[in-house]
């Protein structure tokens, strides 16, 4: 990003313009720059807010008097260069902090801590791929085509998904792993052109081509499949070693959380085989097989929709206690998550997009008046009423 782009983007900050993904731009941005909780004197805040507003000052006089709606900010400059002394515009005072910072020139930088206070971000397409040789890849730093190749394979990162492709026969069936964090979502086509989407906090472990008379992938966390057909080599997920679900062509969800003490798997199309100890069963389209570990599987009709709610950036709760609700939200916007009250009996229906800022959807939800939150940098107590 140039200085020009970035600093179009503070001024946008300052304006109230900004996306939510446009402040996550700027957050992650300052992230890559490691120039995380810096300050300025008073004297450069000063010649700063003096700098900014006049660069404010002249974007807005050059906007159309009929689709500008910032015209009513023009007589609050107090505000705007107020505001200002918090954006760090380096170009101008070079200091020893900035020339240190992995050796950027003409970088500017808005306190991540303003851009958080406003709200907390929802979560991106992020992942780090870890090779068979232990070679970590960041995969929201890096740019599409071939990461990784080995012999006859390759893997490659088109879009926000990787591809692993294999030209030919190999040997080599050792496995890579793909990892989601907290605030992250991904999806990998497999070497067979099976496709995996992976939400947050989970994982998949894959080899760079099928050999043999199966094809087996390892699973943590959720993923939905869209397995390629081949009646003549079954692809099987291993879940945590606890549970292996069989297939030959299909659609299903795997949920398998550790925290959640129980793995549900949700077939939307096709037929799976679970086999979980010395047992198998099978369940048909619109069904959920619910294994506690403990005693038999039981399977019980799907909420389709619900269940696909994650892939398709949706919150769908439909009387869901506000324990498994703020599991969710924990994983998804990255923050820790504590309780005052019994909340056993605290239940809640609604539909809310993951793609928003989580203060509103905790909006919504008190709207409820069963309980309030409190929010603290990256904590959120929920308090009963």
């Amino acid at each position: 990003m140039t200085e020009n782009e970035y600093l179009s983007l503070c001024e946008k900050y300052l304006r109230g313009a900004c996306t939510l993904e446009e402040e996550h731009i700027l957050s992650a941005y300052q992230d890559a720059q490691g120039l995380s909780g810096l300050s300025l004197s008073e004297e450069e805040e000063k010649r700063l807010g003096e700098i900014l507003k006049a660069r404010i000052q002249n974007s807005i006089n050059g906007e159309s008097p009929v689709k500008s709606p910032l015209r009513i900010r023009r007589l609050k400059w107090q505000i705007a260069a107020a505001i200002a002394a918090s954006v760090l515009l380096f170009i101008y005072f070079g200091t020893d902090l900035f020339r240190s910072a992995k050796r950027k020139e003409n970088t500017v930088l808005v306190k991540k801590e303003t851009i958080r206070n406003k709200d907390i971000l929802p979560g991106s397409t992020n992942a780090v791929l870890t090779l068979s040789n232990g070679e970590r890849i960041k995969l929201d730093g890096t740019g599409d085509g071939i990461i990784s190749k080995d012999g006859n394979t390759h893997i490659s990162k088109s879009g926000n998904g990787l591809v692993v492709s294999a030209t030919g026969k190999s040997l080599n069936n050792v496995l890579n792993k793909i990892t989601i964090p907290k605030g992250g979502k991904y999806d990998i086509t497999l070497p067979d052109g099976t496709r995996v989407w992976l939400n947050s906090a989970s994982s998949l472990s894959f080899p760079t081509a099928f050999t043999g008379r199966e094809r087996k992938v390892l699973l943590t966390g959720e993923a939905y499949f869209e397995v390629a057909k081949n009646k003549e080599m079954p692809f099987k997920v291993d879940v945590e070693g606890k549970q292996e679900v069989e297939v030959l062509g299909t659609h299903f969800n795997i949920t398998a959380f550790a925290e959640d003490k129980n793995i549900m798997t949700t077939l939307l199309e096709g037929a799976v085989k679970i086999n979980y100890k010395k047992s198998s069963t099978l369940i048909k389209p619109g069904q959920m097989a619910i294994n506690n570990l403990q005693n038999n599987l039981k399977v019980v009709p799907a909420d389709l929709e619900e269940v696909m709610a994650w892939k398709n950036d949706m919150f769908i709760f439909n009387n869901e206690n506000i324990s498994s609700i703020m599991k969710k939200i924990s994983r998804w916007y990255d923050v820790d998550v504590e309780y005052k009250g019994d909340v056993s009996g605290v239940n809640f229906d609604g539909n809310y997009s993951r793609s928003k800022g989580l203060k509103s959807l905790l909006k919504n939800i008190e709207l409820t008046d069963k309980v309030r939150f409190v929010i603290e940098g990256r904590r959120i107590t929920v308090i009963v009423k």
